[in-house]
Formats: structure tokens, C-alpha cells, sequence
């Protein structure tokens, strides 16, 4: 565990189905998996949350406190899964002893590391926390840039053009059924 080096993060707004919903919004397409559900972090859950959550790779988080409120709105995107990064702010005391339990929105682990952090940037605005929250700080991206990044596709999905001899085989079959 890190040594007290840090403030205690400042409480946000309540992390509701309005605020869950923005979260989701932010990843628009991205977005993947069940509604987000509460997670407890408290001593006796954690290792059984984060264990759960290292499966999933990507998405948005928010982690609140006991009374619900929004304490860190972040990002994951690694092989290690959202629960390394948690395990990572966990070990920072200040905000162990304030992180009671967290949402996580889950993303398309394929997605473009930068769609994922436009999407954090786009969750803040949309829960209007910059400024709210202490000097906590997101990545700021306009709204067109946001649409252009979460809307892309990654190149592991992308498909090549058929075989013109295929395509035009199949058009053939279509018209033609048998019999």
C-alpha cells in the first residue's frame, strides 16, 4: 500500500439510473454487457469484486462512497482488466478508505484505446463534475470529435472487400434459387 499521499477524493454527485445512464451514453456504441450494477468494495467483497471485474477489459467506472456518491470517474483499457486499475487506486489509502463500492460500464474491448478515453471525457461533461470534483481532471474532447472516435471502428474488425467472383456467385444465387 502507497503512504498517504494524496487528498481524500472529493464527493460528487449520487451515482443514480440518470447518472449510470450518462455513463453509458458516453460510450454510445462501445458500450457492451448488462446495466451496470453496484459492486461492493468494502474489506469482506473486495478480492471477490476485483476479481470479477479483471474480466472485464474495458469500460468506465465509477466509484462511489457509502452514502453513494460519486467519488472517481475513470478509464480502463488493459489486458489486466478494470480490476488492476482499481487494485491500483486501492492502493492509495485515502482512497480505499472512501471507495465503498463501484459501476462499472463495461466497452467493447476492442475499442480504440482513444475512443475510451474521449468516452471519460464525455461522461464528465455529461455529469458536469469538471470543476465539481476537487482538481481531479478528465480528457476534454468536443462533441464531434467524441462521435468520430466511439463511432470508428478498430482494424482487428474490419473486413476486406469479398472476391469479385464470390460476391458476384452469390448475387447469381440469390436471383436464381433452386428449384
Amino acid at each position: 500500500m502507497i503512504a498517504d499521499c494524496c487528498e481524500e477524493p472529493a464527493a460528487g454527485p449520487m451515482v443514480d439510473a440518470r447518472a449510470l445512464r450518462r455513463a453509458w451514453t458516453a460510450l454510445g456504441p462501445l458500450a457492451v454487457g448488462d446495466w451496470p450494477v453496484r459492486h461492493g468494495l468494502d474489506v469482506q467483497h473486495r478480492a471477490q469484486t476485483l476479481t470479477v471485474l479483471d474480466e472485464m477489459l474495458a469500460g468506465l467506472y465509477l466509484a462511489v462512497d457509502q452514502d453513494g456518491r460519486l467519488r472517481w470517474l475513470g478509464k480502463a483499457h488493459r489486458a489486466d482488466g478494470v480490476g488492476a486499475r482499481l487494485r491500483h487506486h486501492l492502493g492509495h489509502p485515502e482512497r480505499a478508505r472512501v471507495f465503498a463500492g463501484v459501476f462499472v460500464v463495461a466497452a467493447d474491448p476492442f475499442s480504440p484505446r482513444k475512443a475510451i478515453e474521449a468516452a471519460e471525457g464525455r461522461a464528465a461533461d455529461l455529469l458536469k463534475l469538471r470543476g465539481a470534483m476537487g482538481t481531479r481532471q478528465w480528457p476534454r474532447v468536443t462533441e464531434k470529435q467524441w462521435l468520430a472516435l466511439v463511432t470508428s471502428r478498430p482494424a482487428s474488425r474490419l473486413v476486406g472487400p469479398r472476391r469479385p467472383d464470390l460476391a458476384t456467385a452469390e448475387r447469381t444465387d440469390r436471383n436464381n434459387p433452386p428449384g
